[in-house]
């Protein structure tokens, strides 16, 4: 008796803890349209290009091309969408030796330097030279 009372209270307790049902929601998400989708195979070199355009009004562009003694290959484009609230985010962008470089009014920047700012780096700068200068003369004696 004390297992059924007990196996009924165990039950119970799931039932009670379980989420109660919102009834079928449908999470499919809406499908988007792809209304430009032009692409430009790899070459001998590893150049391609690609041009994609969303019904969202999301853009990607991207064109890559072997330049260089050494045939490096540097991939330059940019793509755009809108956030949520109507903001247009635009980045461009090249990718190659040196590195991703992106360029966009979106990207954080680091505050200007002030001219006491230059002033303190160039005394910094002076007082390395001349602890270096120190150092080097006194290993010469």
């Amino acid at each position: 008796m004390q297992r059924v009372l007990l196996l009924v209270s165990c039950v119970a307790g799931c039932v009670v803890a379980a989420p109660a049902s919102q009834g079928h929601e449908d999470t499919a998400a809406t499908p988007i349209p792809i209304l430009m989708d032009e692409r430009i195979p790899i070459d001998q070199y590893g150049g391609y290009g690609f041009r994609i355009q969303t019904g969202n009004d999301m853009t990607w562009v991207e064109k890559a091309e072997a330049s260089g003694p050494k045939n490096e290959v540097t991939r330059t484009g940019q793509y755009r969408f809108v956030h949520p609230d109507g903001t247009v985010h635009l980045l461009t962008y090249t990718a190659g030796v040196n590195g991703f470089q992106p360029i966009s009014d979106m990207l954080p920047t680091p505050h200007p330097l002030e001219p006491w700012h230059l002033e303190q780096i160039a005394f910094a700068e002076k007082q390395r030279a001349e602890a270096a200068a120190r150092e080097e003369a006194h290993g010469e004696n």
